[in-house]
């Protein structure tokens, strides 16, 4: 940073190139509030954006971009019309924004929170944060983090003064390990003595599996393919751990067979296995996988488009059960990936939930989880791997597209 609070250095990606640039602030908005960054995920989502489709995004071709989400820091300004924090205010910017006026907050719907649009990432009408030294402008990609300074929208800073955390465990509430804990604690709150399985061991799996253990979960399955996902699943809390690439297209029928019913006496609270109720399946079905990017030194799945793992979820999942899809996933009209329906008259009663964090409320939820994780009945440290400093910000990402580690974290203090 230098004198000039406006001055600061960023990662910046322009045509091919991802490199540190100098970069000026542009004029902010009334409710704009400036963070200087102190930690930041190297989230798997920002993967294609940042190193190999970053044109692709429509509306965004050519534009230079400073990558990013997933990020705490320390308020150095705001717009007079913001309320919420005040310089000083150690904050989490989260993937979600919370405004609680809108359409959707009003009604309880904070995942859905009319705010999501005020962003680049979301629309390309938003206007570029900074500028380089030649004067070309600089889109902020969603709420930032890969560079000293991140502007964001009211709606999108939750302050955390309280928290005794540290600035890497903060960073974790922002995006993967946050959400992940919101899906099965409150978005689809996970009942106690009830099976759990998980399809996917990254950060944001190992995080539902963290919040399955804490729930009560009586049988937490973990469905992966990388060994050291595989290991990490079993040290925060599954119980039974498939390997997808030894199990091949049993997937679904390994899960029903472990789940099934203590007894199919429907007189004494129990269901029958086969016939037309097909009473086996998980209570809980969280698809944590999503579409792979890019070729990693970890190997390609058997489906790059992540599709498969939400078809092969919802067959998992018990009649009345709850799945959860939480992975961007790539479209794909493939037969054989591609078979959520299970006919053209379902009166299964199953329950669908795709949302941002976990369908929680950010700005209410975000110093709850923090408060879990200072208790000790959730750890966030187990999920981040490595931790770098700023200017290895590539390697971060290299890091997150190859999956050779969990969670990759940048920081700007030593």
């Amino acid at each position: 940073m230098t004198d000039d609070p406006t001055e600061f250095r960023g990662w910046v990606r322009h045509g091919n190139v991802l490199e540190i640039l100098p970069m000026r602030l542009r004029p902010r908005r009334p409710t704009d509030v400036v963070v200087r960054n102190l930690a930041a995920q190297a989230c798997y989502t920002i993967v294609s954006n940042v190193l190999d489709s970053a044109d692709q995004i429509p509306g965004h071709a050519g534009r230079a971009r400073s990558p990013g989400h997933g990020a705490m820091g320390v308020v150095v300004e705001v717009g007079p019309q913001v309320r919420r924090v005040k310089v000083g205010d150690k904050v989490v910017t989260p993937v979600l924004p919370a405004c609680g006026t809108c359409y959707s907050c009003v009604r309880g719907e904070w995942h859905a929170c009319g705010h999501k649009n005020d962003l680049d990432f979301a629309t390309p009408d938003a206007p570029p944060f900074a500028e380089l030294e030649d004067g070309t402008p600089v889109w902020q990609d969603h709420t930032g983090g890969f560079a000293e300074l991140a502007v964001c929208p009211e709606p999108w800073v939750v302050p955390v003064n309280e928290s005794t955390l540290s600035n890497v465990e903060l960073a974790t509430l922002a995006c993967v390990p946050g959400p992940g804990w919101t899906f099965g604690l409150i978005g689809a709150r996970i009942e106690i003595a009830s099976t759990v399985a998980v399809l996917g061991a990254g950060p944001l799996g190992l995080s539902i599996i963290q919040a399955a253990k804490m729930a009560g979960a009586r049988l937490i399955i973990a469905a992966e393919r990388i060994p050291h996902r595989l290991d990490a699943a079993k040290k925060a809390g599954a119980h039974v751990v498939l390997n997808t690439d030894e199990i091949g297209d049993t997937l679904v029928e390994r899960i029903h067979e472990l789940c099934r019913p203590e007894t199919e006496n429907m007189a004494a609270g129990g269901k029958p296995i086969v016939g037309f109720y097909g009473g086996t399946g998980a209570d809980h079905v969280f698809e944590a996988a999503g579409a792979t990017f890019g070729n990693p030194t970890t190997g390609m799945p058997a489906d790059e488009t992540g599709a498969l793992l939400v078809s092969q979820g919802v067959q998992a999942t018990r009649r009345g059960g709850f799945f959860v899809h939480t992975g961007v996933t790539k479209k794909t009209n493939d037969p054989k990936l591609w078979t959520p329906a299970p006919g053209p008259f379902d009166y299964n009663g199953k329950r669908y939930l795709s949302a941002a964090y976990g369908g929680g409320n950010v700005l209410r939820d975000i110093p709850r989880l923090a408060k879990l994780i200072e208790m000790g009945y959730l750890d966030a440290m187990s999920l981040v791997d490595p931790v770098l400093p700023f200017e290895k910000g590539d390697e971060a990402i290299w890091s997150s597209l190859n999956r050779d580690k969990l969670l990759p974290i940048i920081t700007y203090q030593d």
